[in-house]
C-alpha cells in the first residue's frame, strides 16, 4: 500500500501527460494540414476576387476533430521570396466577425474572418508566367508570385496538466500553448 500511495499519483501524471500531449500533437498536425489546404487552394485560386475566402474557407473545412477550428487566432497570406524565407507584403486574418466574398459564378462565400491588414490583396497577385509576367502591378514582377498560408493557433489545455506545469516553474504558459504553421506554394501559372 505503501509503494501504490507513493507510485500513484507520479503515474496518473504521466498518464494525463500523454493524454494532453497527444491532443496538442494532433491539433499542431492538424493546423499544419489546414495551413497546406489553404495553401493549395491560394496557388489555385490566384487572383481571383474571391480567392482569400476561399482560402480562409478551405482552412475552415480542413481543421479537424478534436482540434477546434474556433482555436485559430489569426491567418496571414504573404507574397514571399521562392524559397519563402523572405516576406514581402502580407494580409493578415483575425477569426472574428465575418468576411464575404462573390466568386466569378457569382455565388458568396462567408467565412468567420475579418481583415487586420490589407497588403496583399488578391488583386496584387501575379499569376503569368514569362515573358509578359505582371509588370502592370506594383513592384513590377517578370514571373508568378509565391505565396505562403500561416496559421496560428491557440491551444488550450484540456486537463488539469496546465495548472500541474504551472507550479512547477515558468516554462509552460498556464493557459495553453500556440502553434503557428506555415506552407508556401508557387501560384499556378495562368496560361
Amino acid at each position: 500500500m505503501a509503494e501504490f500511495a507513493l507510485l500513484a499519483p507520479l503515474f496518473f501524471l504521466i498518464l494525463i501527460g500523454i493524454v494532453e500531449f497527444a491532443f496538442a500533437f494532433n491539433a499542431q498536425l492538424n493546423t499544419n494540414y489546414a495551413s497546406r489546404a489553404g495553401g493549395l487552394v491560394a496557388a489555385e485560386a490566384g487572383n481571383d476576387a474571391a480567392a482569400d475566402c476561399m482560402v480562409l474557407g478551405a482552412i475552415e473545412s480542413a481543421m479537424g476533430s478534436p482540434a477546434d477550428k474556433t482555436q485559430i487566432s489569426s491567418i496571414s497570406l504573404q507574397r514571399t521570396n521562392p524559397s519563402g524565407s523572405r516576406v514581402f507584403a502580407q494580409t493578415n486574418y483575425e477569426r472574428r466577425g465575418s468576411l464575404t466574398c462573390t466568386r466569378t459564378d457569382g455565388s458568396t462565400i462567408t467565412v468567420p474572418y475579418t481583415a487586420t491588414s490589407s497588403g496583399y490583396p488578391a488583386s496584387q497577385r501575379c499569376n503569368v508566367l514569362p515573358p509578359n509576367g505582371c509588370p502592370t502591378l506594383s513592384p513590377a514582377r517578370t514571373t508568378v508570385d509565391t505565396i505562403a498560408v500561416q496559421i496560428t493557433y491557440a491551444y488550450p489545455w484540456h486537463t488539469p496538466i496546465g495548472s500541474m506545469m504551472a507550479l512547477l516553474g515558468p516554462p509552460m504558459s498556464p493557459t495553453g500553448l500556440s502553434f503557428t504553421d506555415r506552407n508556401v506554394f508557387r501560384i499556378e501559372p495562368v496560361l
